[in-house]
């Protein structure tokens, strides 16, 4: 079947806004007239929609605007505080540098005034042996005691050698050890022979037994060990005790002291360490 086609002119029913089931007239309208109406009012209804959609992009924009330049606001605000705190910063590690760097500066000269002081208080020691263990008693002689040391280590002493013989307070008064005694000599030659003599009679002993003891001193009972060594600054002797920790940790047979300074050795062919400060035995185990 065809399609049926609207001719350029047709009847057109139209109603009255009164009634709108009342046909009022009917005249015959162009297709052309009724597209240029439609045109119209949907060119007016778009025009209305585009102003409407304009303004809303408008205002919509102009929060967007008016939020950008609050932000660029704010960033210009906290560039400027950055810049104030770099500057501060700056200020501050510049300071810290240079309080470091004074520090050093003074850790290096306390440790210098410490050796210094630690050197002249163990030459104030070069007279002085300490001799360590002896069993105390009454009314002790500790001269006849020193006399007897003498005899048995083969180191003749005179009268005038010796200048005081005295027994020192305990450090740790719970200690059961007794008092060690501290003899001063007129000279430090004696001194050293003094100490040479004690070292080479533990020397030529054959066992551990053998070496200077209570038995030699002629006091009964269990043979106890005696000790004859330098009298040490107390920096010194903190730093001995130590070393003779860091020996059992590491291996070292040998620590000893000659002159106030500590000497270390592996076994008899290896090379000494000399402990000048704590350091050095931080790094033993490097060596």
């Amino acid at each position: 079947m065809p399609k049926k086609y609207m001719s350029d002119y047709d009847n057109v029913t139209t109603r009255t806004k009164d009634n709108k089931d009342q046909i009022i007239t009917t005249s015959n309208v162009s297709m052309q007239e009724v597209r240029d109406v439609v045109r119209e009012e949907l060119k007016v209804v778009f025009d209305i929609y585009r102003k409407d959609m304009l303004e809303q992009i408008e205002n919509k924009f102009q929060k967007v605007l008016d939020n950008m330049a609050a932000i660029n606001t704010s960033i210009e605000f906290l560039e400027r505080k950055y810049e104030d705190v770099k500057q501060e910063m700056d200020l501050k590690f510049e300071s810290i540098k240079n309080l470091q760097q004074e520090n050093n500066r003074l850790r290096t000269d306390v440790n210098d005034l410490q050796s210094r002081l630690s050197l002249m208080e163990q030459q104030s020691r070069a007279c002085i042996v300490e001799v360590q263990c002896v069993p105390e008693f009454k009314n002790e002689n500790l001269i006849t005691t020193l006399n007897q040391i003498a005899s048995v280590i083969k180191c003749e002493l005179d009268k005038k050698d010796v200048i005081t013989c005295t027994r020192v307070a305990k450090l740790n008064k719970d200690s059961p050890r007794p008092r060690s005694i501290l003899v001063k000599f007129s000279t430090p030659r004696v001194r050293d022979t003094f100490l040479a003599a004690s070292m080479e009679f533990n020397r030529k002993a054959k066992t551990i037994s053998d070496k200077l003891n209570t038995s030699h001193l002629g006091i009964g009972g269990d043979k106890r060990p005696v000790y004859i060594c330098e009298h040490l600054a107390p920096a010194v002797k903190a730093l001995h005790a130590e070393a003779r920790l860091y020996s059992e940790k590491l291996g070292y047979r040998f620590v000893w002291t000659k002159n106030g300074r500590i000497f270390m050795r592996k076994s008899d062919k290896s090379e000494y360490v000399y402990v000048k400060n704590r350091e050095v035995l931080k790094n033993l185990r490097y060596l």
